[in-house]
């Protein structure tokens, strides 16, 4: 108990592409809710009492499924504390209103479709919120839900108690928190120890990674050597003898060859990268900060520049990567040509921002003027753009 109420990491955190492809799942839960809404509202219209208010929650609900769907976007991570709780208050919002558009009309229990939209609100969240915060989030909603139900039914003395009421209503919001809180918790805690068992193999690979680097080192030595010194070693064989400049054109392209190999090697990853694009990736990153950033955000950063260069919209211009760090503020800035939109740029590339969300905790994405922005920011201090063990 106390791992879960300490614990702070979304799944999302570890599994941005599985939260990325949950979105359009969300997106009709979202749709479904306020469908739902506006038919019961139209074939129990004989026991409503108040038109206003029965209108007033079902736009609490469309609220709600909008919240659902903004908060969880996978282009715009993380999902927000404030988000999650400003949705569940607006479906718990909708749940009032909905009994307050109907009190003291009906004897039957199940009229109120309020708390089954409590429930599912509470459970779109559960790959995007740590399990402690599903369950308060529970807790607070079944205090909610079961007031009103019973103070309904202390209204109705035909019907059964209200503490029998309160249960009833407030079964789904249980059954549904209790599922959302666990599945985040034991999903985030199963990614966490998935990934320490990945870094220690990592760190017990360093031996033999040196030993592929010395391997890769010597491979990219016959890669120079077949572009010069090959042809004349040929020309020395073919001779049969050494010619007078022979001996100094060999110490010439030693020193060249010795050169290449350890500039090679000695550059930043992103340099280089930068110079196997030349002319269609311009880097600034003048303290090398790409250097010293973890492993995930270094992939990510590079699956992201290889989709932008592969795409057809940026075919001819050139990626400006900018990458800065002030005290403990980590930020990649990318900018890129593009005129097809904001969809076009979702079907594209929002994965690899998903992704790249995940690995800062930060992301804005713009579009604009044919060009397209994107904005990439770590805090070390906030749980989901931090470490595990953060």
């Amino acid at each position: 108990m106390i791992g879960f109420l300490s614990w702070r990491i979304a799944p999302r955190r570890a599994a941005p592409i599985v939260a990325g492809a949950l979105h359009p799942l969300l997106v009709v839960t979202a749709i479904t809710l306020v469908a739902v809404a506006l038919v019961r509202t139209v074939t129990d219209v004989e026991r409503i009492a108040h038109p206003l208010v029965a209108v007033a929650a079902v736009v609490a609900v469309v609220v709600t499924g909008l919240g659902v769907i903004v908060a969880t976007d996978p282009v715009r991570p993380p999902t927000t504390v404030v988000a999650f709780a400003l949705t569940v208050a607006a479906a718990l919002a909708a749940d009032g209103l909905s009994a307050a558009s109907a009190w003291g009309t009906s004897n039957v229990l199940w009229d109120d479709w309020g708390p089954v939209v409590v429930g599912v609100t509470i459970l779109s969240f559960s790959m995007f919120r740590p399990g402690r915060e599903l369950a308060a989030a529970t807790l607070v909603s079944l205090a909610v839900v079961g007031t009103i139900s019973a103070a309904e039914a202390g209204d109705l003395p035909e019907t059964v108690s209200p503490l029998t009421s309160a249960v009833i209503a407030c079964t789904p919001v249980l059954l549904l928190g209790v599922a959302a809180s666990v599945f985040s918790y034991r999903m985030s805690l199963s990614l966490a120890r998935q990934q320490e068992l990945a870094a220690r193999a990592e760190r017990g690979l360093a031996r033999r990674v040196r030993i592929r680097l010395r391997e890769l080192m010597r491979d990219s030595g016959r890669a120079e050597l077949s572009a010069e010194v090959v042809p004349f070693f040929e020309e020395v064989l073919a001779r049969g003898e050494l010619a007078p400049e022979d001996p100094a054109r060999a110490r010439r392209l030693s020193a060249v060859l010795r050169s290449e190999i350890m500039a090679g090697v000695g550059l930043p990853w992103l340099e280089r990268l930068q110079r196997a694009r030349p002319g269609r990736l311009v880097v600034h990153d003048p303290a090398t900060v790409a250097e010293t950033m973890p492993v995930e955000q270094k992939v990510a950063l590079r699956a992201l520049l290889t989709a932008l260069l592969a795409h057809p919209e940026t075919a001819g211009d050139a990626l400006h990567v900018r990458v800065t760090e002030v005290a403990e503020h980590r930020s990649v800035f990318v900018r890129a040509p593009w005129g097809a939109g904001e969809p076009a740029a979702r079907r594209a590339l929002g994965g690899f921002v998903a992704v790249m969300g995940s690995a800062f905790g930060r992301s804005q994405v713009t579009i604009g003027d044919g060009e397209l922005r994107l904005l990439f920011a770590q805090n070390p201090r906030v749980t989901d753009a931090g470490p595990w063990n953060a």
